[in-house]
């Protein structure tokens, strides 16, 4: 007879503060390691991007060219933040 694998219980709210503190950390939390590092891979591809195009665009802020992207860069990250811990939330359940 094979023997089953248990998975040990997870706490969904330590799974989403984890993941507010660190994208990805309540996924790793909850026993998908790959899936956090994605995200958390994720989110310094991301970020880093961004640092290196508002660098390399800072002049855009006289203009009135920087806001939309600010902006938009902005909801994207509130978006990908929020995904992610409901995302660790319903991974530990």
């Amino acid at each position: 007879m094979p023997k089953r694998e248990v998975k040990p219980k997870r706490d969904p709210p330590v799974a989403a503060v984890l993941s507010l503190l660190v994208p990805g950390l309540g996924q790793m939390y909850a026993g998908r390691p790959e899936r956090g590092a994605s995200i958390l891979v994720a989110g310094i591809i991301v970020g880093t991007l961004a640092l290196i195009w508002q660098t390399l665009f800072i002049s855009f802020r006289s203009t009135g060219g920087f806001f939309p992207y600010r902006l938009a860069l902005t909801i994207y990250a509130l978006v990908f933040w929020i995904w992610q811990v409901i995302d660790a939330y319903k991974l530990a359940k």
